[in-house]
């Protein structure tokens, strides 16, 4: 598989809104920091919607909002200074209940049930993630432990078989290794068993091919895909690399300045892109096996203070087609054909 930007055919893309069936929800989702200097809008009103066994990509900018968004799902956001402040977070739970993860003590027993037995998040840099005082077997074993009703002699084999299922040689010998002592892939496997070994219905996987070379890029990215149809989980992929999202998603989400600025098929957003920023991005993109002398397009000027009072629309300043009402209005994020949507005047 390569990675580099490829438009995914039309027979790849799935078409069926993800809203049908939904297993977590979004709703005006907006956290803030609250800084001597004044407050940051990281995420500002943010909709999504991921469905059972989709992919949601959520592209941008560093900055835009994506990982402090799906931080918030997790409510992994530190307080002070950050605080979710309006919105919902909706689980649809496989007992066909529903929760608003919003509502729940950040500290309750409730929440840690969820978190790794319901909604699983692999981290960006697994070094960092991972406990360097203990051997990453036992790591696997205490998420399985604290989830499952297993003995620890029972947790440490499911971390064994977690480790075979990733593709780690020799998982006996693996699970008494510290994180230092393995590779960057292998570090990425383990993160990828750990939070697939309590079989969680939604997997977050912020940036999970950060840092690897394109072979393990790959295999990491077969992996997944490999798990999601044993599993049956949903996966976020929050990634800059267009080229695996081409290869992974089923939709794609466009965040700039905290808020979704376009969410459609991925097919469209290739091939109908809707909103200039998302124009932009696969403009600036290099394309692997280009023979025409087309010149990369980068997004002029920069993206504004997070702090900043913004009158109209976020991009205008760096828009290329913005027009009068761009500077005084902020356009509304709506649906301009069927399951794709974009905050554009232009559509109007």
């Amino acid at each position: 598989m390569t990675l580099s930007q490829q438009a995914p055919s039309r027979s790849a893309a799935k078409e069926n809104n993800d809203q049908e069936d939904a297993i977590l929800e979004l709703r005006g989702l907006k956290t803030y920091f609250f800084l001597e200097r004044g407050v940051v809008k990281a995420v500002d009103g943010v909709d999504a919607s991921i469905g059972r066994k989709k992919t949601l990509g959520v592209v941008g900018e560093s900055g835009c909002g994506k990982s402090v968004t799906f931080r918030s799902v997790m409510r992994l956001i530190q307080s002070p200074p950050g605080r979710i402040v309006e919105g919902e977070i909706l689980l649809h739970r496989k007992d066909g209940d529903t929760v608003d993860i919003v509502k729940l003590d950040p500290r309750s027993r409730q929440l840690r049930d969820i978190r790794g037995a319901e909604i699983a998040m692999i981290f960006q840099e697994p070094m960092t993630s991972l406990n360097p005082l203990h051997p990453v077997g036992r790591q696997i074993s205490e998420s399985v432990l604290l989830h499952q009703n297993l003995s620890r002699r029972a947790s440490l084999e499911r971390a064994e078989e977690m480790l075979n299922r990733v593709h780690i040689a020799d998982p006996g010998r693996r699970i008494g290794e510290y994180p230092h002592q393995l590779s960057g892939g292998m570090r990425q496997r383990v993160m990828i068993a750990l939070a697939l070994s309590c079989n969680p219905s939604v997997l977050i996987a912020d940036e999970p091919t950060t840092a690897l070379d394109v072979t393990v890029q790959a295999q990491i990215l077969d992996l997944m895909r490999e798990l999601q149809d044993e599993f049956d989980s949903a996966i976020v992929l929050i990634t800059h690399n267009l080229g695996v999202v081409s290869q992974m998603a089923d939709h794609v989400a466009v965040m700039y300045m905290g808020r979704v600025v376009e969410y459609a098929p991925v097919y469209d957003i290739f091939h109908n892109p809707k909103h200039p920023y998302t124009v932009g991005l696969l403009n600036s993109v290099p394309v692997l096996g280009r023979k025409d002398d087309k010149k990369l397009v980068p997004i002029t000027g920069m993206v504004p203070s997070p702090m900043e009072e913004i009158t109209g629309c976020a991009f205008a300043d760096r828009c290329p087609q913005a027009m009068e009402i761009c500077w005084q209005q902020t356009p509304e994020f709506k649906e301009h054909e069927p399951g794709h949507s974009a905050a554009c005047w232009l559509h109007d």
